[in-house]
């Protein structure tokens, strides 16, 4: 929650006297006893990655010594988005908020989030322990907006006790398309509910099997319409094939559907990313993760990932205490920690020389995956739009028996007009 001070010259001492404690840790300040200060932060971690956050923001509660509590308030996505612009603008939100990078470029667009350029300097954590590319999608330009919180891909799930039971080999997953589909099929028993592939209409990554083929939906800078093009309805006329046709998945899927018969067992493959390890691993599933599997051009999965950033209107108290936490979650322990309870890869230079890390053998498979990373319009502040107006849509009419050449004109119109209004 965001401290409005009575006057300038009371908010630049106790500005100085926050930044002083708050850093003397990690910079070598000296400060004197800083005055408590509760800071609130806004994320959308509704599943068992959210129940690993509140643990590791209690320790930081009750651990550091600077006299900083941080309140996390949990919330869906769609709900978090409807109610930042409204509550920063009215000074009632959050300190900081937890979301996906893909928003980082329309928050500063719309003035949501400060620049925080000066984060490195001001806390003496070394960038270069970090990757690069994984650092670079929280920068627009020379402007740093954001402190990476974690970085993903799409990987494939599948369950080994299905792979045997259909004579597949439990250890060797698919690794190219052709590969995939005949898994799917041989995995596939109506008579014990059990599908080969989990393919949901409301999945935002289909781009990975359309730049298997040599497709794509949109050039990175966002200015080109890629949609229409033969090797997509190409691609999209196998998927539906797979569904309707080869019925290796259930029809009006939804990804939570997904989620939930992978956990039961009904489920022999999905594509997904690394939150749903940490829930797997406590049911007690047998299950493998794997890259996405190449087509003709490739295999590749859409790069993600989420970042601390600073709410517009924060006070230089308020900004030292975020800086302070941000700093704690770039240090090794709590790296480690995620990584090791989450299984999502490792981007510290010095973490992965952690012995209990390179032991992990989940992680290592994450991290193998984690080679084939592509940029998913994260950098547009059209994004969402070509999500949830063109992808959605489009997929959902193509799974539910829709033509697929006309659909693809029809999501491709939408987004011409999406492009267009930018």
């Amino acid at each position: 929650m965001k401290k409005k001070l009575m006057c300038a010259l009371v908010a630049a001492s106790m500005a100085a006297s926050m930044a002083a404690s708050a850093f003397g840790g990690m910079t070598g300040f000296a400060g004197e006893s800083a005055e408590p200060i509760t800071l609130s932060v806004w994320a959308p971690f509704t599943g068992s990655d959210g129940d690993v956050l509140r643990e590791i923001i209690s320790n930081y509660n009750e651990t550091n010594t600077d006299n900083i509590t941080v309140e996390i308030d949990i919330m869906d996505n769609a709900t978090l988005q409807s109610k930042l612009p409204t509550a920063v603008s009215t000074g009632t939100g959050p300190s900081f908020v937890l979301v996906g990078i893909e928003y980082l470029e329309q928050y500063a667009q719309n003035g949501l989030i400060e620049d925080i350029s000066d984060f490195w300097e001001t806390t003496g954590v070394d960038k270069s322990n970090y990757y690069e590319n994984v650092l670079a999608k929280s920068y627009i330009g020379e402007t740093l907006y954001g402190v990476p919180m974690q970085y993903n891909l799409q990987y494939l799930y599948y369950n080994k006790d299905i792979f045997a039971d259909a004579g597949l080999d439990p250890e060797a997953p698919p690794t190219t398309m052709d590969e995939l589909k005949e898994a799917a099929v041989a995995c596939t028993d109506s008579s014990k509910h059990i599908y080969g592939i989990g393919l949901p209409y409301d999945y935002g990554y289909y781009c990975e099997y359309l730049w298997a083929n040599g497709g794509d939906v949109i050039n990175e800078e966002g200015t080109e319409n890629l949609l229409n093009s033969q090797e997509n309805i190409d691609t999209l006329t196998w998927i539906q094939d797979l569904v309707l046709n080869e019925g290796v998945s259930s029809q009006g899927l939804t990804a939570a559907d997904a989620d939930t018969m992978f956990q039961s067992g009904q489920l022999a493959m999905y594509t997904s990313g690394p939150w749903n390890i940490n829930g797997l691993t406590q049911l007690g599933v047998n299950y493998g993760i794997t890259a996405i599997p190449a087509g003709s051009a490739g295999a590749f999965s859409p790069e993600g990932g989420c970042s601390y950033m600073l709410t517009k209107g924060a006070d230089e108290a308020t900004k030292a205490a975020v800086y302070n936490f941000m700093a704690f979650w770039l240090s090794d322990a709590t790296l480690k920690e995620w990584s090791n309870r989450n299984g999502f890869p490792v981007w510290s230079y010095s973490v992965l020389e952690d012995e209990e890390i390179k032991a992990n053998e989940i992680l290592s498979s994450v991290s193998k995956a984690s080679e084939i990373g592509r940029d998913w319009h994260l950098g547009l502040a059209i994004g969402s739009q070509v999500d949830n107006d063109v992808m959605v849509p489009m997929m959902e009419k193509i799974l539910s028996g829709s033509d697929v050449a006309e659909s693809v004109q029809e999501a491709s119109d939408i987004l011409d007009g999406v492009i267009a209004g930018q």
